[in-house]
């Protein structure tokens, strides 16, 4: 394996991720992370069979599964119906940054963030002209911020967390992640509202717009329900996704359940996290007549983003690059977790900047193994989770969320916020959300 080669291919992968233009033709994410698998296969920096088996098809079973159920909640209606709900309770400007922050964080944890950070978009932007306000940055970096923490509390929120869950083999993902990270994620939450409402970052941008002079017509919100645009598709989804969450719940409560397994075909399938999300997936498009089009409707490219991921980064971990990188930083000691946190939590930070943080957790992961680390050191795993997310805050592309929110917003027309801009004010949001988990994972 020549180690050149592998590092040529790795930074231009993320270099086409950063800039994602080449001759001002735009590439999508997807795109980049193919090509990157490709060219490790190509110049056979891996073998294409352990390529094939670098691929985690329990994690894209679980995208599939979450996709395809969230796909039936966008299409129905019934996630703009739950947007007008909370809206319709706003009484106040402040009532309505609450709402971006508190409701977008809320929905992420259990839609995953980048989900909503395209779903909210259109309609912050929409409620930003509706009450005047000329600036749209001042309701649309809340809602990244609101995004990015909220998503930090549950397995599902995004997919560095579903890799933590999975990597980790927590027997109980979901009690570990909101028995240590819901409520340093709730209070994170409320001081992102109060910081971005107050005259040091959005006060006297929100200071301008106003709720009256019929800016947002009652019509609108008196009857929410207006929204749903398919009932059929609707109940089908809210009752799937009912039973998922139960089930979810049911494997908390019962942890032997995830040792009952069967195997097919070579394969053992266990009862998982990511198995119960496919297989209710799969419920949801046999009992569904609109099938084909959750099929045709949901995003295939976060798929193929994902395991073109696994091969670029086991390529990378195995060429022996990202074991000498981690090394030379520091790194959390078994047994001892307030150093473990301490260590985890920077590193976790600033490299999800180079790397973005679903392909830093998935390195990482190889690291925390190697340094002896399993499943029943929860604090550890966990600050890699809440490190490589509140990253996202940072800097835009510490989050493809963030992306999402600037293409949404420049596809529409408007202007969001720059690279510069962003880390204005997320610098600070960073450093404080960062110490907040840091004291409730390492102290508490």
């Amino acid at each position: 394996m020549n180690l050149a080669v592998v590092l040529a291919i790795f930074v231009l992968t993320y270099a086409l991720l950063i800039f994602r233009k080449i001759r001002g033709r735009q590439i999508p994410i997807w795109v980049s992370m193919v090509a990157g698998a490709f060219l490790m296969v190509a110049t056979l920096s891996i073998s294409p069979i352990n390529a094939f088996k670098s691929i985690d098809f329990s994690v894209l079973g679980f995208l599939f599964g979450m996709l395809i159920i969230t796909a039936g909640f966008e299409k129905s209606g019934l996630i703009n119906y739950i947007v007008l709900w909370i809206l319709a309770r706003t009484k106040t400007i402040d009532g309505i940054i609450l709402a971006v922050v508190i409701g977008s964080g809320f929905l992420s944890a259990f839609f995953v963030n980048d989900t909503i950070a395209l779903l909210w978009t259109p309609i912050v932007l929409g409620i930003a002209t509706k009450i005047g306000l000329k600036e749209k940055k001042a309701l649309l970096i809340p809602l990244a911020f609101g995004i990015t923490i909220g998503s930090t509390f549950t397995p599902i929120g995004n997919p560095q967390n579903l890799l933590v869950a999975l990597d980790s083999g927590m027997q109980r993902p979901f009690a570990s992640f909101i028995e240590f990270l819901a409520i340093p994620t709730f209070v994170s939450l409320i001081v992102v509202y109060y910081v971005c409402k107050s005259k040091l970052f959005f006060g006297r941008l929100l200071s301008q717009a106003t709720l009256s002079n019929g800016n947002i017509p009652e019509s609108e919100l008196q009857n929410p329900s207006s929204a749903i645009s398919d009932w059929l598709l609707a109940k089908e989804s809210a009752i799937v996704l009912i039973m998922l969450l139960a089930s979810f719940a049911i494997t908390e409560a019962f942890p032997a359940i995830q040792s009952l397994a069967i195997t097919i075909g070579g394969i053992k399938i266990g009862v998982t996290i990511s198995s119960l999300a496919f297989a209710f997936g799969i419920l949801l498009l046999i009992i569904s007549p609109k099938r084909e089009y959750l099929l045709v409707s949901f995003s295939w490219s976060v798929l193929v983003f994902f395991a073109g991921m696994f091969v670029v980064m086991s390529a990378v971990w195995n060429s022996g690059i990202g074991k000498t990188l981690l090394n030379a930083l520091p790194s959390p000691v078994h047994g001892n977790n307030l150093q473990s946190v301490g260590a985890i939590m920077p590193v976790s930070i600033i490299l999800s900047q180079i790397l973005s943080n679903v392909p830093f957790v998935q390195l990482y992961s190889f690291q925390m193994h190697n340094l002896g680390f399993g499943a029943t050191d929860i604090i550890p795993w966990l600050a890699v989770a809440a490190g490589s997310t509140l990253a996202g805050n940072l800097t835009v592309l510490g989050a493809v969320s963030n992306v999402i929110i600037i293409d949404s917003a420049e596809n529409r027309k408007e202007k969001a916020f720059g690279f510069l801009e962003f880390v204005k004010y997320g610098a600070l949001i960073t450093v404080v959300t960062a110490l907040i988990f840091t004291v409730f994972l390492a102290f508490i």
